[in-house]
């Protein structure tokens, strides 16, 4: 199948025609409350280890450079847990309304009101209600992530999420966060961290601060794409959990999140493998293959 033909067949079979806008309502004890903002990045999660570095530096002996450097990694970690704890939302439901009708600003004025009664529209709308039980928060990203910690595991979506994809799309979604849980990918990233920092103290000591010590930049670097190619690979394992009951709805919703960087990627495939070492999820193409969702 070349590349024109994959498009049109995942076009034909998942991409199916969407409304031009859509409004999120999230609600707790029957009234409306606002999610919070929250912006999040891969480089947040690349926190612990950047910080680790700085024991080499402020203290002398191994030992206690190794258990400084131990509880940087947990204490960045848990920090950003607490946060996303703490900043946690979970309503008790989400309405979401889409719609043809082409005046964002109008829609953005009277939102409420269509939330409340979407058949004052002059256009063509749906309107279903979103699976709870996540932590929401507001933006316009089309995002979801899971961390787990001491006090539970917390699963993320954004309303840009909720707005993006359908009813059985956001299931698939949801199911794909459990598998992050149901295979403690949080747990490995620490252990893979820790290991990676006890390793790394004796080559600071016995090569880098004997030639270089530029060399640990170099080393990090190193580290940052090989912990990179870690949560790809913890990505298709969290697919293939939320494939066993959710294939084609998962395929549809990853379809509808990142249809430009799966033209891009078939179009260019040699320049898509170049991003592979920035990014924190493998390119959706090649998920798609994984999940033996396109002809071979």
């Amino acid at each position: 199948m070349d590349a024109v033909e994959l498009l049109q067949f995942l076009r034909r079979k998942y991409k199916k025609d969407s409304y031009k806008a859509a409004l999120v309502g999230t609600y707790k004890d029957g009234r409306y409350v606002e999610p919070p903002p929250l912006q999040t990045s891969m480089y947040l999660f690349l926190a612990p280890l950047m910080l680790s570095a700085v024991p080499v530096f402020l203290v002398k002996n191994m030992w206690l450079q190794w258990a400084a450097g131990v509880a940087v990694i947990l204490g960045a970690y848990m920090a950003l847990y607490l946060y996303l704890k703490k900043n946690c939302l979970i309503p008790d439901e989400v309405r979401v309304v889409r719609t043809n009708h082409g005046d964002v600003e109008s829609l953005r004025r009277n939102k409420l009101k269509i939330l409340e009664n979407p058949s004052a529209l002059p256009d063509d709308y749906e309107l279903y209600y979103a699976p709870p039980g996540v932590c929401v928060a507001r933006d316009k990203r089309a995002n979801a992530f899971t961390l787990d910690g001491p006090l539970g595991p917390v699963i993320y979506f954004t309303t840009g999420l909720f707005a993006r994809l359908g009813p059985e799309e956001l299931q698939a979604v949801l199911e794909h966060e459990r598998g992050h849980i149901k295979y403690r990918h949080t747990h490995k990233l620490l252990a893979f961290l820790i290991a990676e920092y006890t390793l790394r103290l004796p080559l600071v000591h016995l090569v880098y601060a004997k030639y270089s010590i530029t060399l640990l930049a170099f080393h990090l670097i190193g580290v940052a794409f090989l912990f990179t190619a870690v949560l790809q690979a913890f990505e298709f394992e969290a697919d293939r959990y939320a494939a066993a009951r959710h294939r084609d709805r998962l395929v549809s919703a990853l379809v509808k999140l990142d249809w430009n960087g799966i033209v891009e990627s078939v179009i260019s495939p040699l320049a898509a493998r170049l991003t592979l070492l920035a990014r924190s999820h493998p390119l959706t193409i090649d998920r798609i293959r994984k999940l033996d969702a396109v002809p071979h």
